[in-house]
């Protein structure tokens, strides 16, 4: 009997495990919807205006996208460290990321929402999409990922992106099954390879809003 229980315990644990992980992935696509609505009224108050990344925040004296749209989302803007953590935890943290650091995002901003001509060099300048009604293929193009553990890190910097391997080092892939969640600019998120992003080779680049689709 003792034997039976013991093989029929080792057969529960991964289908917990696999259960507990779909549970996982499945709140990382709510939260990333629920940014997507965070950005959108944030866009509403500022003339139709995205939010910034650290990539160009500080020289326009603007916080990060995840304090700009956390009071759009119920929550405080950032103060201490030490206040901001539970508030990045339960908004900009994915479930799957073990990581418990405040200054480590789960998500990051497609930057080409925030180059300028003036100061980037990127394929479609002078063109530039501040703003979503910009974008001429919104359900196409992709507004926020998951990224990896880098401090700071709430931003892609995908127009200076050579080949798939830059952008796997970049994107947390392997989260969800060897897929990653992906919220477009229309507000819909799709769980897919990284290859599907961004492939040169196959003149694949769901980035760069310039881009034919």
């Amino acid at each position: 009997m003792a034997a039976i229980v013991a093989i029929l315990a080792a057969l529960a644990v991964p289908a917990w495990n696999r259960a507990g992980e779909r549970a996982r992935a499945a709140g990382c696509v709510t939260r990333l919807k629920t940014l997507g609505v965070g950005i959108q009224l944030y866009a509403q108050d500022h003339d139709g205006d995205l939010p910034r990344s650290f990539h160009s925040a500080g020289a326009h004296r603007e916080p990060g996208w995840a304090a700009s749209i956390a009071p759009y989302l119920g929550a405080p803007s950032a103060g201490s460290l030490s206040e901001w953590k539970p508030v990045f935890n339960r908004f900009f943290r994915c479930p799957s990321d073990t990581n418990n650091d405040p200054t480590l995002y789960s998500y990051g901003l497609n930057v080409f929402y925030e180059l300028t001509p003036d100061g980037d060099d990127y394929e479609g300048s002078p063109a530039t999409w501040r703003r979503l009604l910009q974008v001429p293929h919104p359900s196409k193009t992709i507004l926020l990922a998951e990224t990896q553990p880098v401090p700071f890190g709430d931003h892609f910097m995908c127009h200076q992106w050579s080949g798939t391997g830059a952008a796997r080092n970049a994107l947390s892939f392997d989260r969800h099954a060897k897929r990653s969640n992906f919220l477009f600019a229309d507000g819909h998120v799709d769980p897919l390879l990284v290859e599907t992003t961004f492939n040169p080779l196959q003149e694949v680049d769901l980035w760069n809003p310039s881009k034919r689709r």
